[in-house]
């Protein structure tokens, strides 16, 4: 019996002794290729017992047995799973995650991986947004995405760029839908590319019709940045420039200004020893900084990213041209429960803003600049002139901080004045906007591969813009008599409610995904106008309307309302990666179209082949991977409806009068309604190839598309409304839009064993632009200028989307020097009818590059951007001013005598040009976007410095320009969407050279 007890417990200290010897520490370090990596997670396969590395990349993990398996993984590496084999120290080391198709991109609910993508996405990653420098999201896409077009509407600070996605897809609102972490926002001005962790572009129908009646400009998908889990890391980012013109345009100097004046038949214009260069005292050089920080950090179980943003950039036109936007983001992701996970997005930003006129034919600096004599002083420095006398006798004459009077125009009159006194003496106040967005979710895992997820956000943005001009008197024409107050306030909101479902199923070599999901959304605009005067002091302190005269106190205002409820679903399937199908349909009910029209169904289908992964593929070959795609799709938009056109309306006022009868107060019909107005409907097809080639090095793509655009919404319809009705027409369903083209995208990019590494990527292409229908015979006219009465700008069947309008030429008549207008109408002699197009705003060709070198501790970033095809047209000229100003090469290349071959008409036959092809040039440009030197310190001063990261580094922003253009800038954008192209006095995007540091903590 004893023996038998002895016997038992030396099993059992055998057992314990096993147990003990298998249970042990183990502790290690995770590495990549540049040194330690903190935050690393590391498991012991199958249980809970986990940790992460610490700043050194070090780990310990306690009672792991001797035969455990440690999974290791880092966000953006291969995982790795190591044998532990009875060592007490393992030692790891992680890859780089390179291979592309294993990355996924974000798609309308959901995400994929690029291997299973059937359309047509681009994709911007964190790493390419943090090396631009640009302060818009809509600057950064620019140049990097094909068949991406991006123009800036102004170089004014803060200003925005119209995104163009396949071209011009209306002849209204052309822009794309923007989603940020999942919730549809008005506009980008609030969001710090900082923040960003990657941009997705959905061009094709099928990647975006999952979006219904707001795709059919395409989607841009913006996604914020999350904490990653390891230890906390705190980043701060900073660049410092300054800002400076630098265009080829140059104007008549006053010697030549003298004589061309003087050979039109204006003696009056005498040489009075003043010769002011316009262009180059009207632009200053101008400060911009930019600072941002950010604390971020995650465990297995909660993830935090907090942030703030500072931007401050002064214009380069005018001393108090300046936008201040100030950023704060906080995002936040929990696993609440094994089954439940919970999130936040929130967005606070403050945009101050002091603009200048611009984009205008009559009364913006930068027009005066163009018009204006050179023999006006900017300011009077010895005896002032009777002129300015009266003046500053009257409280009239603009002067300058230090009491000196501006310059009168000597010769120019009109609405052309002194461009500095504009830009520095007439525009007061400015504008305020607050603006929050929201949005929180949960996703509840119901079942294995079953998720449901329900979010809920809200975007509310408050605009205050209040303005007031000063006395002043220049002309008749320009003046102002009393202090004037104008205040516009308007407040945006949306909210919207979504849920969705989603189902994963692997069966075998089969995978299915599905969703299905429903929406709410709401949005509710209002706008309120106040317009005062007669305040009895010029300063900031009475420019409030407690001060102005009640009897001149005006008030308007308007809103815009939408309610949209949708029901949505889409299908995923593959077998193998190798066979790729997917269908999408949506179904969108819109309160802004009649009752007979408010819904709308939007399919999609598309479908892929790997061919690379078929059995007879040669492995050995050269290609790693290539895939076809094709697509199919329709998408709506109703961004050009202001709704309620099917409802009859009256009014009590009539523009600005009082509808009043005998001394009664009465209404007038408003417009007339339309019950049958519906959707614009774009349908298009998609083909394209992806491929991989010399073990990853090279990468190709190539997509061709077919998109047609029908039931373009008209805003006003009175083209069709007889002079009998009696009555105006509102919004009309009246043209088809198509658009084709080839987009390429090449890229090749390898390491050498010299510590040189390099990655160069282009991307080209096409675009053709037609209307192909309109319901009337009578081209729609757009743009005005005071060159052209006809409208500078039209919208007709077998045209782009409005081209330029005006006479052809076929040179200057030797004999008189006048312009030879060509006869296009087929009749005898020339009328307005022989007018047509002479210019078009829509490239045939755009592209852009990026090289990217490095070398052990320095990279060097070379950005690319240009379009082709494209023309402009200026439209500053103002004919009833005979008196200004013009570019040079109107004296340099003019007619002077009989026999002259000249190419632009002579002085006296000026005029005769501005409504011609002559005022048209081509608008091809190539921009150097950026050139950035970079230097990033060795980890080993890292470490002593207790940083993780730092880099100091040197660009040069848009700061060479090949063109053939010669006005101020070749890029010419404009706020109107019927303008695009019209030059009325561009403000000139600034090059910049900035200085910049980023830290990781």
């Amino acid at each position: 019996m004893k023996i038998q007890i002895l016997k038992n417990i030396f099993i059992l200290g055998l057992l314990l002794f096993g147990v003990c010897a298998q249970a042990q520490r183990v502790s290690g370090t995770v590495s990549d290729a540049n040194g330690p990596m903190p935050g690393a997670s590391i498991i012991v396969k199958g249980t809970t017992n986990g940790t992460t590395t610490n700043f050194d990349g070090q780990y310990t993990l306690e009672n792991v047995a001797a035969n455990a398996v440690l999974q290791v993984t880092f966000v953006g590496y291969g995982s790795k799973e190591v044998s532990v084999a009875g060592k007490s120290v393992v030692d790891v080391v992680l890859i780089e995650e390179s291979d592309v198709l294993e990355q996924v991109v974000v798609v309308g609910y959901g995400v994929k991986k690029k291997s299973l993508v059937t359309g047509a996405i681009g994709s911007l990653d964190s790493k390419e947004i943090e090396n631009s420098s640009s302060p818009r999201v809509e600057q950064v896409l620019q140049g990097r995405v094909s068949g991406v077009t991006v123009v800036s509407s102004s170089g004014s600070p803060g200003s925005g760029a119209k995104v163009r996605i396949r071209g011009a897809g209306s002849n209204g609102n052309s822009d794309p839908l923007y989603i940020v972490d999942g919730m549809k926002v008005n506009s980008m001005d609030n969001i710090a590319p900082s923040d960003i962790a990657n941009i997705e572009v959905l061009k094709d129908a099928a990647s975006s019709a999952i979006y219904g009646t707001e795709g059919a400009n395409g989607v841009v998908i913006i996604t914020t940045k999350q904490g990653k889990i390891g230890e906390q890391v705190v980043s701060f980012s900073t660049s410092l420039g300054s800002q400076s013109v630098n265009t080829k345009m140059e104007l008549m100097n006053a010697g030549q200004f003298v004589k061309y004046m003087n050979e039109a038949g204006e003696a009056t214009v005498v040489d009075n020893g003043i010769d002011t260069d316009w262009i180059d005292e009207t632009f200053n050089n101008a400060f911009v900084q930019r600072y941002d920080i950010s604390f971020s950090g995650a465990t297995e179980k909660m993830s935090y990213y907090l942030s703030g943003s500072y931007l401050n950039q002064d214009g380069t036109v005018g001393n108090d041209n300046n936008y201040k936007r100030y950023t704060t983001r906080l995002n936040l992701k929990s696993d609440v429960k094994e089954w439940l996970e919970v999130g936040t997005n929130v967005t606070y930003t403050n945009i101050g803003n002091s603009p200048i006129s611009e984009d205008d034919s009559f009364r913006s600096p930068i027009n005066s600049m163009l018009l204006i004599d050179p023999l006006t002083p900017v300011i009077y420095t010895g005896a002032l002139p009777p002129r300015a006398v009266e003046g500053v006798a009257n409280g009239t004459a603009m002067t300058d901080s230090n009491g000196n009077v501006y310059g009168y125009p000597t010769y120019s009159n009109g609405e052309v004045i002194n461009p500095v006194a504009s830009s520095n003496y007439l525009y007061r106040g400015g504008i305020d906007t607050d603006k929050i967005l929201i949005s929180v979710y949960a996703k509840l895992k119901l079942y294995e591969g079953l998720h449901f997820t329900s979010r809920l956000g809200y975007e509310r943005s408050n605009t205050f813009d209040a303005r007031w001009t000063p006395i002043y008197f220049v002309t008749s024409e320009e003046q102002n008599s009393q202090v004037t107050l104008r205040d516009n306030l308007s407040r945006n909101s949306r909210w919207l409610w979504e849920n969705f479902v989603d189902y994963t199923k692997q069966i075998g070599e089969h995978n299915v995904t599905a969703l299905l999901g429903y929406s709410a959304e709401k949005i509710k605009n209002p706008y309120y106008s106040l317009q005062g005067s007669e305040v009895a002091q010029e300063s900031e302190e009475f420019a409030y309307f407690d001060f102005t005269n009640r009897d001149n106190d005006r008030i308007g205002g308007s809103i815009y309302q939408k309610n949209m409820n949708s029901v949505f679903g889409r299908i995923s399937y593959d077998y193998a990666g190798k066979y790729l199908l997917e269908g999408s349909l949506r179904y969108d009910s819109s309160s802004v179209f009649p009752k007979s029209n408010k819904g709308g169904t939007f399919p999609a289908v598309s479908a892929g082949w790997v061919i690379s992964k078929e059995d007879f593929w040669n492995y050995d070959g050269a290609v790693d991977y290539l895939k076809l795609r094709a697509s199919w799709g329709q998408n709506g938009s109703d961004a050009n409806l202001a709704g309620n056109g099917d409802i009859q309306v009256f009014r009590t006022v009539d523009g600005s009068t009082p509808v009043v009868y005998q001394g009664i107060t009465g209404v007038t019909p408003g417009d007339l309604a339309n019950p049958s107005l519906t959707w614009e409907r774009s349908e298009q097809t998609n083909i394209g190839v992806d491929l991989r080639a010399l073990n990853g090095r090279l990468n190709f793509g190539a997509d061709w598309y077919n998109k047609t655009t029908r039931d373009l919404i008209i805003p006003n319809g009175n083209i069709i409304a007889p002079p009998s009705l009696g009555q105006t027409v509102g919004a009309i369903n009246g043209g088809t839009i198509k658009n084709t083209g080839l987009e390429f995208e090449i890229g090749w990019g390898d390491t050498t064993s010299g510590d040189f590494s390099y990655d160069i990527n282009f991307n080209i292409s096409t675009l053709k632009n037609e209307v192909t229908e309109v319901i009337v015979p009578a081209p729609l006219i757009g743009a005005g200028s005071p060159s052209n009465g006809d409208g500078i700008t039209r919208f007709e069947e077998g045209y782009p989307v409005w081209y330029f309008y005006g006479y052809k030429t076929a040179g200057i008549d030797p004999a008189t020097g006048a312009p030879i207008y060509v006869e296009t109408d087929g009749n005898p002699g020339i009328t307005a009818n022989d007018k047509t197009m002479i210019g078009s705003p829509q490239p045939d060709l755009i592209y852009g590059g990026n090289i990217a070198l490095g070398y052990k501790n320095f990279d060097f970033n070379v950005m690319l951007q240009g379009v082709a095809g494209n023309e402009i047209i200026a439209a500053y000229h103002q004919p009833s001013r005979p008196l200004t100003n013009k570019p040079v090469n109107w004296y340099t290349d003019r007619w002077t005598q009989v026999g002259d071959n000249a190419s632009m008409p002579g002085a006296a036959h000026a005029i005769d040009a501005y409504q011609s092809d002559l005022v048209v040039e081509d608008g091809a440009y190539m921009r150097v976007k950026q050139l950035q030197l970079g230097y990033t310190f060795d980890n080993d001063i890292l470490e002593k410095a207790h940083l993780k990261k730092l880099r100091l580094y040197i660009s040069m922003d848009n700061y060479f320009t090949f063109t053939k253009f010669s006005g101020l800038d070749p890029e010419a954008g404009s706020f109107s969407d019927n303008s695009v192209g019209v030059d009325r006095g561009f403000y000139p995007i600034p090059r910049e050279v900035m200085f910049g540091l980023s830290v990781d903590f």
